[in-house]
């Protein structure tokens, strides 16, 4: 006669490996996700032309906006659209670029029709300029391929960094000259 506990009755082993290993699966995900937006951070983002293509556009308002004509002084170029969820997270961070540093522009391009970007952006007033999204614009800056996007160019209108996906907080603080 047997005593104590049957085998059914014993705690399974299993429960336990599977928590540990589900743990250590979510460290080594952490973890490789902070090395990506370190490294990605030191060494910027999309690979876009020497020379920074020029545009002419308007912004929501409807006055010119000329990239050419802001040469003498860096420029950010930030490429959004209101339904994009990265966007609403990076646009504070930009948005407090712009109003740290009012003597750059910072141009807001709005990868979308632009009654969605008026309609996203009359809730609260930004620092930054937006400017409607055209097919040259677009053109122009065609390796934006993922939302946000985050171009500098500096005052020689050479591109000297750039970004695909989310900022981190005084960011472009730390990068534009």
């Amino acid at each position: 006669m047997m005593t104590g506990r049957s085998m059914d009755q014993l705690p399974s082993p299993w429960p336990g490996r599977i928590w540990r290993f589900l743990r250590s699966m979510l460290i080594t995900v952490i973890l490789s996700a902070g090395l990506f937006l370190v490294i990605s951070t030191v060494r910027g983002g999309v690979a876009l032309p020497e020379e920074a293509p020029d545009f002419q556009t308007t912004t929501l308002d409807g006055k010119p906006v000329h990239l050419a004509a802001l040469r003498g002084k860096p420029v950010v170029l930030y490429f959004w659209a209101s339904w994009c969820p990265v966007c609403k997270v990076t646009s504070p961070s930009v948005d407090g670029f712009a109003s740290r540093h009012p003597d750059v522009p910072v141009l807001a391009i709005a990868m979308e029709e632009a009654d969605a970007a008026r309609a996203y952006l009359a809730g609260a007033p930004r620092s930054f300029v937006p400017v409607a999204e055209n097919e040259a614009l677009a053109n122009a800056y065609s390796v934006v391929r993922a939302l946000p996007t985050t171009v500098i160019v500096d005052a020689q209108g050479k591109v000297t960094w750039s970004r695909q996906g989310a900022l981190l907080p005084y960011e472009l603080d730390l990068r534009v000259p």
